[in-house]
Parts: structure tokens; sequence; C-alpha cells
């Protein structure tokens, strides 16, 4: 089915939504031009004013097709903006040269294509903009001077040239620095984003995203998809690196050991920081027998980091908790049957794999 504003593609949504506030704005023009023309200002003729009319639906009709199709995407400003302004710019000068009395007033439409370009353009392109509609309405004044010299006042036309001169650089800052805060908020946006489902430290998924992570892998396990195993993984005696070294080089330890971790992990699976020096890693592997695989590389994987500016027989080991997702259970029983396995490798002595398979688990407390 067509839709006139596209549901699958949000950013080609959005351009096109801008496309149609610019179309709103070619109406007001539309609607003032028709009033020039039932006032006397407008000097072409009641067909020729309906032609431009339709000129205009037409140029609209083209531009939306464009995007529609998404022909622009080929483009590098895949919103159009500036050919849009050139465009208006044009029918700007148009109006302004067949609008006698009412010519300054028509003017005033500038305000409005400037308006427009706030929402993609940067400082140099307002600045050509502006240069371009200042040198367009010097050719019409000197054209109107040459040949029809009785409707206009040149005294009038330089103060209009002189004004407009002076409002739209400055219009050109002020829309620039408008562009420049609205490209801060959509940074500060996406940072805000970020902070929701990443961990600042480790740059990995943070506690609320793993959930949100295994909700959706329960969900798919639930409808016939392969399961998945958990393996919660701690750093073992983690606290005697920041008693020793300090809390900065313990965030160092962390950090590398987790991207170590982590390029050697499936594009299909996930790794989270649970909290503190505990990580939570979800496997899309359907059998035990693979899940404890990857979990005994990755403990030899950590067992071999190199850590910069710590000595060279310094080291970490990881004790990892390792549990298979079980049909009809939540979230919090699996994650707590992995954390008993985590429970039990420690106790054990550390530095190794433990699997647990039942579902009556009690809370562990780590020694």
């Amino acid at each position: 089915m067509f839709h006139i504003i596209p549901e699958n593609d949000p950013k080609q949504a959005l351009r096109i939504r801008r496309f149609f506030i610019a179309s709103g704005s070619y109406l007001m023009w539309v609607c003032l031009v028709a009033n020039c023309y039932f006032q006397g200002f407008f000097r072409l003729t009641l067909p020729q004013t309906l032609s431009c009319f339709i000129i205009v639906l037409l140029m609209n009709m083209g531009i939306y097709t464009i995007f529609r199709s998404g022909f622009n995407k080929r483009f590098s400003d895949q919103s159009l903006t500036m050919p849009q302004m050139l465009l208006a710019n044009l029918w700007v000068m148009f109006v302004a040269y067949y609008t006698d009395e009412a010519r300054g007033v028509m003017l005033m439409l500038y305000m409005v294509v400037f308006v427009f370009g706030m929402f993609r353009l940067k400082l140099r392109q307002f600045i050509l903009l502006a240069a371009i509609a200042i040198m367009s309405y010097v050719i019409v004044i000197s054209i109107l001077f040459r040949f029809n010299p009785d409707k206009i006042n040149l005294n009038v036309e330089i103060m209009n040239l002189v004004v407009l001169a002076a409002v739209l650089p400055w219009f050109s800052i002020l829309g620039s620095h408008i562009n420049g805060l609205r490209q801060k908020l959509v940074k500060a946006k996406k940072r805000i984003e970020e902070l929701a489902i990443y961990d600042e430290l480790t740059q990995i998924y943070n506690r609320h995203q793993m959930y949100r992570i295994l909700e959706r892998e329960i969900s798919l396990a639930q409808r016939g998809y392969p399961s998945f195993s958990i393996c919660i993984f701690d750093l073992d005696h983690f606290k005697r690196v920041n008693d020793t070294f300090g809390h900065i080089a313990g965030d160092t330890v962390l950090k590398t050991l987790i991207a170590e971790i982590q390029k050697n992990l499936r594009d299909v699976d996930y790794i989270a920081r649970f909290g503190g020096e505990e990580f939570v890693l979800i496997l899309s592997y359907p059998d035990k027998d693979q899940s404890i695989i990857c979990a005994e590389r990755i403990k030899k994987i950590a067992g071999n980091v190199k850590y910069p500016g710590f000595p060279d027989d310094f080291g970490i080991t990881v004790s990892i908790g390792v549990t298979h997702y079980q049909p009809d259970e939540s979230v919090e029983a699996t994650i707590l049957r992995a954390d008993t396995a985590l429970y039990r490798a420690k106790a054990k002595g550390r530095n190794r794999v433990e699997y647990e398979t039942t579902s009556k688990a009690k809370v562990p407390v780590h020694p």
C-alpha cells in the first residue's frame, strides 16, 4: 500500500515532512501573489499568473517524486536543501520583478527561505545563498531600470538592496548558529542514548541493556528459535589490583581484558557488564558442550592478556559460571543458575569453568 510519507525509512520520512513545510511556504507565496494581482500590483495577466501557479505546483510534485523514489539518496545532501533554496530564490526574484509598488514587502519572503536552511546549512552555505540573493536582486533592479524604468523608484530600490545586504548576512550567521545548536542537541541525544545502553568504562552493554537482550532471546527461544547460554565471569582477586596499583590502573585492566574478550566473540554473541568486575556473556550456542568450549576459550584468553604499564609477570584470571536457558523460565532464574555455577568455580579454586544444570539454585554468596 502506498503511503505519502514512507513508514519504513525514518530519515526519508523526515526529509519529506520538511519538504511539505517548504511546500506550505509556496502555498503562502501563491496567496500573496494572488492578492497582489487583485490589488493591481502584479503586472502579469490572469492566464499568465495561473500558469505560474501551475509551474510551482509541478515543480513541487517533481521534488516530491525525487524524494519518494529515493533518487535523492544518490547525492551527498540527501535533503536537497541547497537546490530547493536556490529554486526558492529564483521564485522570489520572479515575484519581485513582476510586483510593482509592493516589491519591497515581497522581499520579506527571503526570511522564509532562510528559515528553511536552518535544518541543514552551514555558515559558508548561508553566506553563499545570501550573496546569490543579493546579486539576483541587483540583476532584477538592473533589468527593470533598463526596460521598465517607470516601474521603479531607483532610490527606494537601492534602499531595499542595502537592507537586503545588511539583513541576509546577519540572518545567515543566526541561522548557522541555530543549526549548530541543533547539531549539538542531536549529539547530546545520541550520547544520552549511548549511556542508557553502554557501560561508560568498558564500552560494552550495561546491566539494563543486558536484561533487554535476555528478554528478547527468551522470546525468540519460546517461539522455536535456537536457545542460548549464559556465562557469568568474574575477575579473580581483582581487589588486590586496586589495592596494589590503584583504581585507575584497575580500570585499565578491565578495559584491556574486555576489549580482548570482545574481539574473540561472534557477531551473534553479546557481552555486558553485570556490575563491578562481574560480566555476562550471552552465547547463541544450542547445547552445553559448545557453551563450555567457548567459556574455556575465554578463560584461556583472559589468562594470556598482557596489560600495558604493568609488570611482565602480572596477569588476571577469571572464574566462569555457565548455564543453558531452560524453557519457560524467567531471566532471573537463568542468571541465578549461572551465578551458582560461578560461585562453585570460585569455591573450587578459581580460574576454572563450572556448569549448572539444575534450576533449584539458592542465591550464592561470593567469597
